[in-house]
């Protein structure tokens, strides 16, 4: 059988876990609103948004990667290395 004292030392160890997930929540929601913040001050105000804007970004990078590429041929025939 159980001794009192080891389910009181069990509840309390319980109730610090709730304890530091409380915290650990809070902080989480503190950055995730933090991150909404940013994201609507750059008119993504959902995930929807969101996605939206990165496929554009991605068509972008992708497309000064390719401007890149090709002035650098360029500049690679106009000159002997």
């Amino acid at each position: 059988m159980t001794d009192i004292n080891e389910i009181l030392s069990e509840l309390k160890d319980i109730k610090e876990d709730i304890d530091n997930a409380k915290q650990e929540k809070a902080k989480a929601e503190g950055v995730l609103s933090e991150h909404m913040r940013t994201l609507k001050s750059l008119g993504i105000k959902s995930v929807v948004d969101g996605t939206k804007k990165l496929k554009v970004l991605k068509k972008e990078i992708e497309k000064l990667e390719n401007d890149i590429q090709e002035k650098f041929t360029v500049l690679k025939e106009s000159y002997e290395w």
